[in-house]
């Protein structure tokens, strides 16, 4: 049974804050010199391409500016080619989740129904 769409983006928030908390105060050079930071984040970025992959298409349609495909080719090359990865790539990809953040954000109030009209 999958899970629904609330939960995966209450999941994809976590790994932001857990991302957002790693690189709390790192410069690019830190992180390089940082291989366990280096690791989670990677790992972190591997597992919200993860998530993404499995929101319905409906939700990743209304966003058809994020980087969906790069998100889960991420994943796929951290899961099986570890060793290829760029250091500077994850940088890059760890300096760009704001509007993950807000899609979740947006979609989460819209589950809520925030975002609905409400009757006069």
């Amino acid at each position: 049974m999958g899970q629904g769409a609330g939960d995966l983006l209450d999941q994809l928030n976590i790994l932001l804050d857990r991302v957002e908390q790693t690189l709390r105060g790192k410069t690019f050079e830190n992180l390089l010199r940082d291989q366990d930071a280096l690791d989670a984040i990677t790992y972190r970025l591997s597992m919200i391409g993860e998530t993404c992959k499995k929101l319905p298409d409906g939700l990743k349609a209304r966003y058809p500016a994020l980087p969906w495909k790069q998100m889960t080719g991420f994943r796929n090359i951290a899961s099986h080619d570890y060793l290829s990865v760029v250091p500077a790539f994850v940088w890059a990809a760890a300096q760009e989740l704001a509007p993950i953040r807000a899609m979740c954000d947006a979609e989460l109030a819209r589950l809520d129904g925030r975002n609905e009209p409400q009757p006069e």
